[in-house]
């Protein structure tokens, strides 16, 4: 069996490896794709670049196309070009993929269940949303009820883009049926 200290050394060799493997698996431009996707606060260019093991020019030129076919979303914040995902963007591909890998029939399903599982807040809670809830709530409230406003927002997002899946899904069949 090994020792600590060796298992202490090969996990830094270990994400040597997988880092070494990712850049020889893709280009520089599917690395900066992969990293600014998972960016939720924005980052600089030379950020991008570190973690997509790419230059700084060279992940500016592809964060720069990025934005323009609207992958990515850039801003200036203290005279730096800050870079992160284009919420719009994943949103739209959310709703795309629930409207193609699922059918119409389980996506009302799941909508019950989430209209349901609403229900079940607003009779807990008596509250007519998740900000009622939340400013109701003291600052000493049990976990839980934080927890609930957390869960209930996160519930009535999905329930939204399981409605517009729907509505994507036959906007699509009704475009198809008319060409």
């Amino acid at each position: 069996m090994g020792s600590d200290a060796d298992d202490a050394n090969t996990a830094p060799q270990a994400v040597a490896d997988a880092r070494a493997d990712w850049k020889s698996s893709t280009t520089a431009l599917e690395r900066v794709q992969q990293v600014i996707e998972q960016t939720t606060t924005p980052k600089t260019a030379g950020e991008v670049a570190e973690e997509a093991l790419v230059s700084e020019p060279t992940a500016r030129k592809h964060l720069k196309s990025l934005v323009e076919v609207g992958t990515a979303a850039a801003t200036e914040e203290s005279g730096a070009t800050k870079y992160a995902r284009n919420e719009d963007t994943l949103l739209y591909q959310r709703i795309r993929e629930l409207a193609t890998e699922h059918s119409r029939e389980e996506l009302i399903e799941s909508i019950q269940e989430m209209k349901h599982r609403i229900t079940g807040f607003e009779d807990e809670y008596d509250a007519a949303s998740p900000e009622d809830l939340a400013t109701s709530l003291e600052s000493d409230a049990p976990e839980g009820a934080w927890e609930a406003v957390s869960e209930w927002q996160t519930t009535e997002r999905n329930l939204h883009i399981a409605q517009a899946a729907i509505n994507y899904g036959r906007a699509r069949d009704l475009g198809a049926a008319t060409q």
